[in-house]
């Protein structure tokens, strides 16, 4: 889905996301962990230095071990002016994707009906071990797979939601069946069920991906292809990527370098964007 920002106003936006993202950097270079940037960020980085002009969210990863200290050590280091949202922490979202978000913004997604109170954010997406064998792999993806989408169905309506308001009604009636049934299964237990297929394989594989999104197998690559991370250019400052950075994006995108059409680009495009000043865009 697409929608054009009034230029401004993405500006400001990309601004305080990239507040967040240096917010995250010190604590991450102050406590030896490691972070890559992800997804259109990556391409943003080799193709512009910086965003993608129309893109308005900055992705990264962090191998689990990395991400579990990162939960430890973070919270203290924000004071308060940040906080992390997720399945591993107080704060729940509707996907099981953790952010850092600026405490007093607020960004809602036609995704989350204002339930949840994130603010601009950072998405973080944990890296876990892929299984080698090809049956283990396909029964690691599927279980992860499943507890995922029920985690999102059971917090989104999509019966209501403004992305299938448009679609056929019954589709749209079996959804909301599915998201009634869904409330009587507890987050928590999804999230643990989820959680013991995605990491069943740490520290056993010399792949890693992320599986609390979908594109599970386009954004798999090997540990020697990850590190050591190296730095390049994004707008003010340096950004950490991949070592081979330029083979991921290929692989997954084939020629990033060419720019897409305006029918082809995408965003995040919220409903309420609150930039903490009182004004609602």
């Amino acid at each position: 889905m697409y929608r054009q920002y009034k230029p401004e106003v993405l500006k400001r936006l990309q601004q305080e996301e990239l507040g967040v993202l240096k917010e995250i950097i010190r604590v991450c270079e102050k406590h030896n962990i490691t972070y890559f940037a992800l997804f259109g960020t990556a391409i943003g980085a080799v193709r512009h230095k910086g965003f993608i002009p129309w893109d308005d969210d900055i992705d990264i990863g962090m191998l689990r071990k990395d991400y579990e200290h990162f939960l430890k050590v973070a919270p203290k280091e924000f004071k308060g002016k940040y906080k992390i949202s997720g399945p591993d922490t107080k704060e729940k979202y509707y996907n099981l994707i953790p952010n850092v978000s600026k405490v007093g913004t607020r960004l809602c997604t036609q995704y989350d009906h204002g339930r949840y109170h994130v603010g601009i954010l950072v998405d973080i997406f944990p890296y876990d071990g892929l299984a080698e064998d090809k049956k283990d792999r396909k029964r690691q993806i599927a279980c992860t797979s499943f507890w995922r989408r029920l985690n999102m169905v059971r917090n989104v309506n999509f019966f209501t939601n403004s992305v299938s308001k448009k679609g056929n009604f019954i589709p749209r009636l079996a959804s909301l069946i599915a998201h009634c049934l869904a409330q009587a299964v507890p987050g928590t237990f999804i999230y643990r069920q989820y959680l013991k297929h995605a990491t069943a394989f740490n520290g056993r594989s010399s792949m890693v991906t992320q599986l609390c999104d979908s594109g599970t197998m386009e954004s798999a690559l090997s540990i020697d292809e990850l590190l050591p991370v190296k730095k390049i250019p994004f707008e003010d400052f340096e950004l950490c990527v991949p070592k081979a950075n330029e083979k991921i994006l290929s692989q997954m995108y084939g020629d990033y370098m060419q720019m897409p059409p305006p029918e082809k680009r995408q965003n995040h495009y919220p409903y309420l964007l609150d930039f903490g000043d009182g004004r609602e865009e």
